[in-house]
């Protein structure tokens, strides 16, 4: 026991380290920043609601926004958490961005939900793959069940028509790279939770996916029928359990940490 504590413990000191070696070189040279100076900032990307998800499946009714699911209080609770577990900088607070911001271009990870109701113009489209190609990242969660799947995959489309999503296995690094999971998790929404299940809409088994540039760069990371949002946004609630809070907190700085790094 001891001597496996030891070990995740010297890991997580060089995977600190390495961080903090590397973050002023990711910042200064790489055409998609990190942050402003120094600092990690989360940001959450904005988009217009469309499709036949929201035509006929909208459970909130018209004016509610998709992107908005879970914000701010779901990147409240996880910087907290990544301030208490890593040496990472990290600003205060989350920004939301809308593609069309040429602020973009100035941070290299992003995070979006519920792609299932998500519209992009031919422009943004556009913008979100320039910023991919130029070291952007983006973290993709909260969508369940066929329907939103393949509306995901069109949307994509207008961004790779020429790149598949490729599933990624329990034994990629982003896994391992400073939490160790031996399979993808699939985490629960409150609702689904509440309901006494860990599913929704269908989507009975977790997958994760990703689109690679050419050099190999793992650019967009998707998760699908699993909602890591929820496991932050209710670590305070008694009614979620915190198993999979835990679980939520170390994906997600695992998956920041291998942005970092890679």
């Amino acid at each position: 026991m001891n001597l496996w504590f030891n070990y995740v413990k010297v890991r997580k000191v060089v995977a600190n380290t390495i961080i903090l070696f590397f973050l002023p070189f990711l910042v200064d040279g790489s055409p998609a920043q990190i942050s402003h100076g120094d600092e990690f900032t989360f940001i959450r990307i904005k988009y217009n609601n469309g499709g036949e998800n929201y035509r006929y499946r909208n459970l909130f009714g018209p004016g509610f926004v998709y992107w908005a699911v879970d914000y701010p209080f779901a990147e409240e609770n996880f910087i907290k958490r990544v301030k208490k577990y890593t040496s990472l900088k990290v600003a205060k607070e989350a920004i939301a961005l809308s593609l069309d911001d040429p602020q973009i271009f100035n941070y290299s990870f992003a995070y979006v939900v519920e792609v299932g109701y998500m519209s992009l113009s031919q422009h943004e489209a556009e913008v979100l793959r320039e910023w991919l190609l130029r070291g952007g990242f983006l973290i993709v969660d909260d969508f369940h069940g066929p329907y939103e799947w393949n509306h995901f995959l069109e949307e994509m489309k207008k961004v790779f028509p020429e790149k598949p999503l490729i599933d990624i296995p329990a034994d990629h690094p982003i896994f391992h790279c400073y939490y160790d999971f031996n399979k993808v998790p699939q985490i629960p929404g409150l609702g689904s939770w509440l309901r006494g299940r860990t599913y929704e809409k269908g989507g009975y088994f977790p997958h994760c996916k990703g689109i690679f540039d050419d050099q190999g760069r793992l650019m967009v990371l998707v998760n699908h029928n699993t909602d890591i949002g929820d496991s932050w946004e209710h670590a305070e609630d008694p009614r979620y359990p915190a198993e999979y809070s835990f679980k939520g907190f170390k994906l997600g700085i695992n998956f920041i940490i291998y942005a970092l790094t890679h």
